[in-house]
């Protein structure tokens, strides 16, 4: 009885590897620290300064020629305000809202006209170039 105590006490200190030999730690576990570090991100611009990134794009040279386009984009949010979407939040909207969006005559009406002066302007809009110039200057 008294060697089957002592046995028992006796390896709570030995941790046992691979190898049959056995090793002698205080207590029975390593205690291991490591530096931590922190997650961050990147600071956002200012509007002033995503401003005048976005102004020198291709898009953006091309809107300032074509008042009509930047008319007919202005009405065609509008319209999708009207409609509940919310640009502020900054959550792009479901799938279902946008089927739902774009079974309403008037913004499918709204698109169409965006559509037309866009071309007009020379704007291809999916031109997949342009598209990532305008996220890269947004990333920057």
């Amino acid at each position: 009885m008294f060697s089957f105590s002592r046995v028992a006490l006796s390896t709570r200190f030995f941790i046992f590897s691979r190898t049959p030999q056995f090793r002698a730690v205080k207590h029975g576990r390593r205690i291991c620290t490591t530096l931590s570090r922190r997650a961050s991100e990147p600071s956002s611009p200012s509007p002033a300064e995503l401003y005048s990134r976005l102004s020198n794009t291709t898009l953006a040279k091309k809107l300032q020629d074509a008042p009509e386009a930047m008319q007919a984009i202005r009405d065609f949010m509008v319209i999708l305000q009207n409609e509940g979407l919310d640009f502020s939040s900054g959550k792009p909207p479901s799938t279902m809202q946008l089927m739902k969006l774009g079974m309403k005559k008037e913004v499918r009406d709204g698109m169409m006209k965006l559509t037309t002066e866009a071309q007009k302007a020379g704007i291809d809009l999916t031109n997949k170039d342009m598209i990532a110039e305008l996220m890269a200057a947004m990333k920057r």
